[in-house]
């Protein structure tokens, strides 16, 4: 039998309070370390595809056997997410990770790389993070509970846009000192945390006789989302919004270069601007959720990001750009945010990795849809046009859905 609870934040759960949570403030840690090893990987590929070829489709065949994995296997990744312990997905996945990296730690430095080999191990390396994805999503509401739920999916995204900011500054220094093998080496060396934390970890056993992870294990989670209106127009909401937002992430580094004329050090302002600006959209979220609904939680994380879009369009120099970056961080994370955790505390355990791996597939079709057509929106435009025209669709998105694909204080099933 199921029967459903209303969820709500308290007002006494602060934007830190996961982290008062011993085993998650340690895989916090630890996953920071990761996701930092994870972007130096990124980095030191395309550097060492540079160095065996000036071909541009090599180049951006890294990317692409970076993103394949996403696409083609993020529902399967939910279905093992599910049908196994999601500790033990967890730890095959990142010891299967630092065997790939270390691997191409190796051959890099030995000097027998081949442009084969690093995307074939770009490839492995995606499809064991891939696969840890949503066990990885499913696993933090066992450790944190519902009442911090939401605050640490804002902390899970202040790790990656931390990680993504510190990485080019320390894979710059590790290619300059030894070259990009030790690069994959620490990449290898970050999954260690991960993997120590996890297994030290003891929760509850929980069992399942079913290993089916074929399409009808999929077919149940589909079936799932879209019967239950909450889910389907938050998981609708987030790939629009990504769709939207994915126009500053096109055209952020040709305007900065084109129109704002940055050096390297300053470029990496403009990215501390949007990063802190996550920070502070974490600190600030719960006292708007326990003031309003998530749904105007939505529209005006949308309207911040769409007035920081618009005056990051009109900058003409860098100290005008970085507080404007700071409301655009603040109003993605919080629209993301607010949507991605009233969508996972609606999801039954059994099926909180496949439902999650589905939430996760929106992001990417969201984002890499959205980039293609704002990247032909802005060779017709313009680059400034193309972020303003991006600001008002923002807006206009985000009042459509609350009014067609509205979002509630959420319920969650649970399996009696």
């Amino acid at each position: 039998m199921t029967s459903t609870t209303t969820i709500d934040v308290p007002i006494g759960a602060g934007p830190w309070s996961p982290l008062r949570i011993k085993v998650y403030r340690s895989l916090w840690i630890a996953g920071l370390v990761s996701n930092i090893g994870t972007f130096t990987h990124l980095l030191g590929a395309g550097w060492s595809m540079t160095t065996m070829s000036t071909s541009p489709t090599l180049s951006s065949l890294v990317q692409a056997a970076w993103a394949i994995p996403g696409f083609i296997l993020a529902l399967h990744a939910g279905a093992i997410a599910d049908r196994f312990d999601r500790r033990r997905v967890i730890m095959a996945t990142q010891i299967a990770a630092l065997a790939v990296a270390a691997v191409l730690g190796v051959i890099q430095l030995s000097d027998h790389m081949t442009p084969t080999l690093l995307l074939v191990g770009t490839f492995l390396e995606s499809v064991a993070l891939t696969i840890a994805a949503p066990a990885f999503m499913a696993f933090t509401p066992e450790l944190v509970g519902l009442r911090n739920l939401a605050q640490a999916i804002g902390l899970d995204a202040i790790s990656r846009n931390a990680a993504q900011a510190l990485a080019p500054m320390l894979a710059g220094v590790l290619i300059a000192a030894a070259g990009p093998g030790t690069v994959f080496l620490f990449n290898a060396v970050s999954f260690i945390g991960v993997v120590s934390v996890v297994r030290a970890y003891c929760p509850p056993g929980r069992q399942t006789t079913n290993r089916d992870l074929g399409p009808g294990a999929i077919r149940v989670a589909l079936r799932y989302v879209t019967s239950i209106a909450g889910l389907r127009h938050a998981a609708l909401q987030i790939a629009a919004l990504s769709a939207v937002g994915a126009a500053l992430a096109a055209v952020l580094p040709l305007f900065a270069r084109g129109r704002l004329h940055v050096s390297p050090a300053a470029f990496g302002l403009l990215a501390a601007g949007l990063g802190l600006g996550s920070v502070v959209a974490v600190w600030g979220l719960p006292r708007i959720r326990s003031a309003s609904y998530p749904g105007r939680a939505v529209l005006a994380s949308a309207a911040t990001w769409s007035i920081g879009t618009a005056l990051f369009a009109i900058s003409t120099e860098v100290w005008m750009g970085v507080p404007a970056l700071f409301l655009s961080g603040a109003g993605s994370m919080g629209a993301l945010s607010t949507l991605f955790s009233n969508y996972t505390v609606q999801l039954p355990n059994a099926l909180r990795g496949r439902c999650s791996a589905m939430a996760m597939l929106m992001v990417w079709l969201g984002v890499s849809a959205g980039a293609v057509a704002w990247g032909r929106v802005a060779s017709a435009v313009g680059l400034r046009d193309v972020l303003l025209i991006a600001a008002a669709c923002n807006v206009v998105v985000a009042l459509v859905a609350s009014r067609v694909l509205p979002i509630t204080v959420a319920t969650i099933a649970d399996e009696t």
